[in-house]
Order: structure tokens, then C-alpha cells, then sequence
């Protein structure tokens, strides 16, 4: 059924006059409705002739609001017969902030565009299937790399090891063997991330190129999908040892450190991408697949950083769950999996929801290990592998009653009312809102990833980029 999707208004310059309430410039910070944008969404009912008969289009409100902040009158400017009455009901439900200049509070009187807009179901594999032809048309002739192709001579580790260096580390100017230096807001740019490059980039391929089989059924994307696996995960020649025992090492003073569990990310996707793969694997391949599976999976759970990790309450501790219980997931381990659940409610969920979440803290939540938007990404694909699972996670309740739906919501209201912006080259898909829009069948959070990806070239530095692996 068609709904309304968004109601989307910002506030304009209107032709001022010496005896008129102050009139206020485009985007006025000052002039703030209490509830944000999404508060008037919630009060808009779309008129049933209009939705029926389709019509869509934008309300000008000219609205004069008083020093107590309520909405006493309402003029359309220009509008339509059929929506007009929707959208002054919505306006004056809504109340403001009072406007102040130099601690006085002013009556202002504004115009307001109210923009009806009807949604369509989204269809994610119609509206991929441009991007992702286009990506595997490109991807489709380019070499397959692995981390021999590019040795690391510091590394501690084999070739076959994945190494990386802490971008923020510096030589000693004490000499070439003293321990690296740290060097907070510069990266160096002699660092080592050949590896994490590597592995961000066949995380990219591999489940790219198995979307672009999915829709549109051409099986050379599939096969060429395939050759990546094999040379990552399969061929004792090239494939990467099930490790990260050297990530985000820091020269002369560690060969590893528990944050490189971050840059084990892409794997996540490369595993959902198995299951679209299995025609085109044989028996022993897909041997080789799960041995090199469960032995990341003991690495995961016995590591040297497996204990360090499981105490960290932030993005980290979260990319290291994301792995375990995709792992699981796949191997089919129901004990993994319960463990995985378990942590997830205990663990994530009391951090990450509790009353004083910096998450919820704008100062914090820019940080990488607090970073609203990963964590919010991060939480719906943990929700969506423990529910295909049997778990209803996208309803467990944390202790004062939240769900991981409440850090989504926040980070939907910020996004919509402009307080919140991506942190860094952090470019996200925004699964979350694309998840969570499915899990609770809300049509705002559908809406607004669709609108959030109008436009964009690249998939985002998240490593969860193809929602036609992951939507049913």
C-alpha cells in the first residue's frame, strides 16, 4: 500500500516590514521545532483521496509563531487542494522553541514548504541493479591480488599473513631501531596498509560481483566472484593465513594490536556472498572454505586479543562480534551462535544503549571507536545474522527498555534534522536504515536511505556495501 513517506521543510526569507513579526532567514539555527522534523512527520495523515489518486506535491505554509513557541496562524502561500488541509493541521500541532535575539524572545512569522511525497515499495535488487551492473562491468577484467603480491618487510608473520601498520605511528628520530612514535591527528604516510587496501578491496569485489549475478543472472560475475575466493581462501600458494595477529602493528614496539580486528570488517560480506556461490564451488573448495573458517573462528575466540576485545565497549568489540557470528552463521555452529547472541545482549546492548551511551553524545560519537554510524550499521547486520538465525534480536530490550532501534532512530533524527554528519571519509550505505526500515516495516527510514544514496558514485568506506546480499 502506498504511504506517505516524507514531509520534508526548511524555513525561508520572507519580504520583512517595520510593523510585521520579525521574519527569519533560510535555516535560522534559532527557530527550532521541539521534537525535530520527525515530529511533524508523525502528525501528517496523508488525505485518502490523494493517496489514492496518487497526487503528490508541496505545500508553502506561511506560519506565524508566537514568543511561547505555538503555532497561531497558518496562510497558504502556494499549495494543492488536496493536501493543503494535511499539512497546516500537521504545522499547527507542532510547537517551537521560542525565538530569541539577545535573550528576548520574538514572534516570527516564516514560510514553510511541506513537500508530500507517496512511496513505492523499494525494490533493492530493482533499484541496485543499475550500480551494480556497471560495478561488475568494471571489476569484471580487473587482476586478482592477494597479500603476496605485495610483501611486507617488517612484518613479523609469513607471506601469507596479513600485516598493517597504525597510520598515526612515526619513525624515532632517536634512529632506526627505536620504538615508532605517536603523532595523534597526522598519518603517516609511510605507514604499511598495502594489506588492509587488499583486503578492503576483494571484500569489495567479491560481494559486488555476486550481486551483479544475482541481478541479472550472468554467470560470468559469479565465476569471476569465485576466482577471488580461491585465491584468497582456497589455493595454498596465494590464500591469506586465518589470522590478524599482525594488524595494526607499530614498528619496534608491537607486531599487532587487538584494534586490527577493525580491518578483518570486509570478511563479513565475502561470507554472506558464500551461500550465492555454492554452484559454482566444488566439494573441495568448500572444504577448504570452512577449514579456513573454523580456524579464523579459533583465532577469534583463543586469540592472544580475544580477551582484550571482548572487554572493549565501543566499534571494536562490535567488529570483532560481527565476525564471530557471521562465522558461526555460516558454519552452521549453534553453540557459536548462542555465545554470539548471549554477548550481544549482555555486552553491545549495555554499552551501546545504556542512559550515559556515548553514542548518544554528539561530542563522542564522531570518534572512531564511537562512531554513531558504523556502530548503528554494525548493530542492524548483527540484528539481521542473529535473526536469520531464530533470534528475534530486533526486539530484545536493554534493561531501561531500549532496542538497537533506538541508536538507529537517533541517528535517523540527526541525519534529518541536520545535527549529525558523517564522521571523516566515513560515506556510508546506511544499512541501518535500510534494515531497520524492513524489520519494523517503517517507510521514514526506507525513504531516507533511498535519498541518502541518490547521487553517490562509490559504496561507501563501510565494508558492508551490497543490501541485495542481506534483504530477503
Amino acid at each position: 500500500m502506498k504511504k506517505l513517506i516524507l514531509c520534508v521543510f526548511s524555513f525561508f526569507l520572507l519580504v520583512s516590514c517595520a510593523t510585521a513579526p520579525l521574519e527569519i532567514s533560510n535555516n535560522d539555527a534559532k527557530l527550532r521545532m521541539i521534537g525535530g522534523k520527525e515530529a511533524m512527520l508523525d502528525d501528517i495523515i496523508y488525505p485518502e483521496f490523494a493517496l489514492n489518486q496518487g497526487i503528490e506535491g508541496v505545500v508553502t505554509i506561511l506560519a506565524y509563531i508566537d514568543t511561547s513557541g505555538s503555532v497561531c496562524e497558518c496562510n497558504i502561500v502556494e499549495g494543492n487542494e488536496f493536501l493543503n488541509e494535511a499539512a497546516v493541521n500537521a504545522l499547527k500541532k507542532q510547537r517551537f522553541y521560542p525565538y530569541t535575539i539577545e535573550g528576548k524572545k520574538c514572534p516570527v512569522r516564516v514560510a514553510i514548504p511541506v513537500s508530500f511525497i507517496i512511496s513505492k515499495d523499494i525494490n533493492v535488487k530493482e533499484y541496485e541493479k543499475k550500480r551494480l551492473t556497471t560495478f561488475a562491468e568494471y571489476y569484471i577484467n580487473e587482476p586478482v591480488l592477494t597479500l603476496l603480491d605485495f610483501p611486507a618487510e617488517r612484518s613479523r608473520g609469513n607471506g601469507h599473513e596479513f600485516y598493517s601498520e597504525g597510520r598515526t605511528w612515526w619513525p624515532n628520530p632517536d634512529g632506526p631501531n627505536a620504538a615508532y612514535m605517536i603523532r595523534e591527528g597526522y598519518t603517516n604516510p609511510d605507514a604499511f596498509r598495502k594489506h588492509a587496501a587488499l583486503l578492503e578491496r576483494v571484500g569489495e569485489i567479491i560481494p559486488g560481483l555476486t550481486a551483479a549475478y544475482l541481478v541479472t543472472g550472468k554467470k560470468l560475475y559469479a565465476e569471476k566472484a569465485v576466482e577471488h575466493v580461491k585465491a584468497w581462501f582456497v589455493d595454498p600458494q596465494t590464500r591469506m593465513e586465518p589470522n590478524l595477529n599482525h594488524a595494526q602493528a607499530i614498528p619496534n614496539r608491537t607486531t599487532g594490536r587487538a584494534v586490527g580486528i577493525i580491518e578483518g570488517l570486509p570478511l563479513v560480506e565475502i561470507i554472506q556472498s558464500y551461500q550465492y556461490l555454492g554452484d559454482f564451488l566444488n566439494e573441495n573448495d568448500k572444504n577448504d572454505i570452512n577449514k579456513w573458517l573454523r580456524d579464523y573462528e579459533k583465532f577469534l575466540e583463543f586469540g592472544d586479543y580475544c580477551d582484550q576485545l571482548m572487554r572493549r565497549k565501543d566499534n571494536y568489540s562490535t567488529a570483532w562480534l560481527l565476525q564471530v557470528s557471521m562465522i558461526a552463521k555460516h558454519l552452521d555452529d549453534d553453540e557459536m551462535m548462542g555465545k554470539a547472541e548471549n554477548y550481544f545482549q549482555q555486552h553491545t546492548m549495555s554499552f551501546a544503549l545504556n542512559d550515559h551511551s556515548l553514542y548518544f553524545d554528539e561530542n563522542s560519537n564522531r570518534k572512531l571507536e564511537y562512531n554513531i554510524f558504523s556502530m548503528a550499521d554494525m548493530m542492524a547486520i548483527e540484528c539481521e545474522i542473529l535473526s536469520d538465525r531464530g533470534s528475534n534480536a530486533w526486539e530484545n530490550n536493554y534493561y531501561n527498555g531500549t532496542k538497537a532501534v533506538d541508536l538507529i532512530n537517533y541517528l535517523y533524527s540527526g541525519i534529518l534534522n541536520n545535527e549529525l554528519k558523517t564522521m571523516g571519509n566515513y560515506d556510508g550505505r546506511f544499512l541501518s536504515l535500510l534494515f531497520a526500515g524492513k524489520a519494523y516495516d517503517n517507510s521514514h527510514y526506507l525513504e531516507l536511505w533511498r535519498d541518502l544514496q541518490i547521487g553517490k558514485e562509490g559504496a561507501g568506506d563501510f565494508p558492508v556495501r551490497q543490501p541485495v546480499l542481506w534483504v530477503k
